[in-house]
């Protein structure tokens, strides 16, 4: 059974619920699966009713963070930005996408907790228009590539996006990118407590869409992190979520050319009152 390092975890439920004599229990029917369920239910909570609270009720509890977790995001963000340095440090012409992911995996599970936010992503070239490419044996060469990463610090994520380039940028990837920062930058001017996540995403949008890619830019704006990489609240056109001072939120615009490459930058900001906190700092974002 399922433990927390004090024993089984489904004997302290049960012990808990005796004690404060509840007779409904909710769970999140997304994280829980139907084995322990079943175990639960029928071994150790025979006289609870459980009740499935699987409508993010959790997840919208733990979007407002409180400073203590804001300081264990903002360790997990400094990691995160070592790993970079860390890479461009280690990087060379022979090495592979898998092999620099494997190398950035290991940094950030011996700087932070033995379990990373998720899988680094390494993206060379055409592969780099791919937003959720799985590393390859391909050797980069003498390439751009992007990398996705995040660690993770007493169970608090990161998520960070940087671009590298070798030699001079190429014209169309400079105009390309300058139009990515920039609409970031709109996006994150516009975040402050009471504005919709639609309305953050529409400043970094339709910035895009003034300069042609609108077509290329297919997600969202951004998403909220927290002890999970995505979790509420979600930036996107159809969003009717609206930001508070406390959440914490990564803004990546992006625009793919299919079969060409693509340009994703990402950053962290903590919302506050009146504007929003670059948590990730001023770093470069291209290497």
């Amino acid at each position: 059974y399922i433990t927390n390092g004090q024993g089984n975890i489904f004997l302290q439920i049960a012990e808990t619920v005796r004690k404060h004599k509840f007779g409904n229990v909710g769970f999140e029917a997304k994280h829980l699966p139907f084995l322990e369920y079943e175990t639960l239910q029928k071994r150790y909570l025979k006289g609870a009713a459980l009740l499935d609270s699987s409508s993010d009720f959790i997840e919208r509890l733990r979007m407002i963070k409180s400073k203590s977790e804001i300081n264990l995001i903002k360790q997990s963000i400094q990691i995160s930005k070592e790993a970079f340095e860390f890479a461009r440090e280690i990087f060379g012409e022979g090495m592979s996408e898998k092999g620099l992911a494997i190398e950035i995996e290991r940094f950030l599970r011996f700087k932070g907790d033995n379990q990373i936010a998720f899988p680094p992503i390494v993206a060379s070239g055409q592969n780099s228009s791919f937003p959720h490419h799985s590393p390859l044996d391909q050797k980069i060469g003498n390439n751009f590539f992007l990398i996705d990463l995040g660690s993770k610090y007493c169970g608090y994520c990161a998520d960070l996006t940087r671009m590298f380039f070798w030699g001079k940028m190429p014209i169309i990837f400079k105009r390309i990118y300058d139009v990515v920062r920039k609409a970031q930058e709109l996006g994150i001017r516009k975040i402050r407590d009471g504005v919709t996540a639609a309305e953050v995403d529409k400043a970094a949008r339709d910035y895009i869409e003034k300069h042609g890619w609108a077509k290329q830019f297919g997600h969202g704006l951004g998403h909220g992190v927290g002890l999970s990489v995505h979790e509420p609240p979600f930036l996107n056109p159809k969003s009717r979520e609206v930001l508070r001072e406390g959440m914490v939120i990564a803004i990546e615009p992006a625009i793919y050319i299919q079969g060409k490459f693509g340009i994703r930058i990402e950053d962290m900001v903590l919302v506050r009152g009146k504007g929003g906190e670059l948590l990730s700092g001023d770093s470069d974002r291209q290497s």
